[in-house]
C-alpha cells in the first residue's frame, strides 16, 4: 500500500519547485499527478497537497478537467517582482548582518568555496538559491524570508535561458565573498549595499536576456 505522506515530507513539494525554477519542467508542462505518485510512492493526497501549494506559489496552474500545468514566465510580472524585492533586499542584508550566527557564517563560507570551483550553470543556481535562503533565513523575520522566497521563485526560471559563460556568472563569488566580509563584520549598510548592488546586476542580466 502507498503511503499517505504531508506535502511537507522532503521530496515531493521540493522536489516539483527545484524542477519548476530550473526549468526540468518547462513553462506550459503538463504535471501528470499518477506519474508522481508512481515516482515518489505515495497516494495521491500527499501529491496533490504539494501541488496545491505549488499554485499558491504561482508556479503551477491547477485546470479543472484538464490537469496542473507549469505557468508561463511573465516579463510584466517580473517587472513587477523586480519593484518589490529591490526595496525588501536591503532588507534583508541589514537584518542579516545583525542576527546571522557564526554557524550560518561558516555555512556560507564553504558555499561560497564551492562556487568558486564550479561550472555547471544548474548547479551554480541551485548554489546561489541556497546562499540567497541561508541569508533570508538569518533575518529572523519569518515574514520577509518568505516574501523574498517566493519572489525569488518567480525570477530565477528566467536564468536558465542565459548563454554560456555569460558575465553576470563571473560577478556571483565576489558578490558574495563581499557580502560574506559585510556579515561577519556586522556592517547593516555595506551588506544591505552589496546584496542590492547583486540585485542590480540581476535585473539588467535578465532584462538582457528578453530583449
Amino acid at each position: 500500500m502507498k503511503q499517505s505522506l504531508t506535502a511537507d515530507k522532503p521530496g515531493i513539494y521540493e522536489s516539483l519547485k527545484d524542477r519548476i525554477i530550473l526549468l526540468d519542467y518547462e513553462p506550459g508542462h503538463l504535471i501528470r499527478e499518477k506519474d508522481l505518485m508512481e515516482e515518489f510512492q505515495v497516494s495521491r493526497t500527499p501529491v496533490r497537497e504539494a501541488l496545491i501549494r505549488l499554485q499558491s506559489d504561482e508556479l503551477v496552474r491547477m485546470v479543472p478537467s484538464s490537469g496542473t500545468f507549469v505557468t508561463e514566465v511573465s516579463f510584466v510580472q517580473l517587472r513587477d517582482t523586480f519593484e518589490v524585492r529591490t526595496h525588501l533586499i536591503p532588507m534583508a542584508g541589514k537584518l542579516a548582518a545583525l542576527r546571522i550566527t557564526q554557524d550560518e557564517l561558516l555555512r556560507l563560507e564553504e558555499l561560497i568555496q564551492i562556487l568558486k570551483n564550479e561550472t555547471d550553470t544548474k548547479a551554480i543556481m541551485r548554489l546561489d538559491l541556497e546562499i540567497h535562503s541561508l541569508v533570508d533565513h538569518a533575518t529572523r523575520n519569518s515574514v520577509l524570508a518568505k516574501i523574498l522566497g517566493n519572489l525569488r521563485n518567480q525570477t530565477v526560471r528566467i536564468w536558465s535561458l542565459a548563454p554560456k559563460g555569460h558575465e553576470y556568472f563571473r560577478h556571483i563569488v565576489a558578490d558574495f565573498e563581499e557580502l560574506h566580509e559585510a556579515l561577519q563584520k556586522r556592517d547593516p549598510e555595506k551588506a544591505a549595499r552589496t546584496l542590492e548592488k547583486h540585485f542590480s546586476k540581476f535585473v539588467d542580466f535578465v532584462q538582457g536576456t528578453s530583449r
